[in-house]
């Protein structure tokens, strides 16, 4: 595989990863206003596809190359399940408030992440193509 295709797919992971975040959040929400309007089975159907977006991601973390960041990720996706857990036992919708702002600060270190990573891959495209004298000139 070339590096383009490995940025290709790298881009297309961290892609997934926020759209999974983001559905994450989603029902978080869904569940709180199961809570708020009484709905046990707005609540319930919600939490789960949350614990279930939850799980996949704790379950795709590998711990031997991650280290001490995917050690901490899974402490926070696990934190996560059992609030969104507790939430449904109590129909505490305040415990989802907690659950929505872990969410919100993981999906938005992974952005910062993934715009520094681009970043630096640009950085390095542009200084070998001026290494190679291929900057862009335009005669008139």
């Amino acid at each position: 595989m070339n590096n383009n295709n490995t940025q290709n797919v790298s881009e297309k992971n961290i892609n997934n990863l926020l759209m999974l975040l983001d559905g994450a959040f989603r029902y978080t929400q869904n569940a709180k206003r199961g809570i708020e309007l009484n709905d046990a089975k707005m609540r319930n159907e919600n939490i789960s596809k949350a614990i279930s977006i939850l799980t996949q991601l704790d379950a795709a973390l590998d711990k031997n190359i991650g280290g001490e960041i995917a050690e901490n990720l899974s402490g926070l996706y696990k934190f996560l399940m059992n609030q969104l857990t507790q939430a449904n036992i109590q129909e505490d919708a305040t415990l989802l408030n907690d659950a929505e702002k872990v969410l919100t600060d993981i999906k938005d270190a992974f952005e910062g992440a993934a715009k520094n990573v681009l970043n630096d891959r640009q950085a390095k495209v542009n200084q070998q193509y001026q290494s190679q004298g291929r900057g862009l000139t335009i005669d008139i």
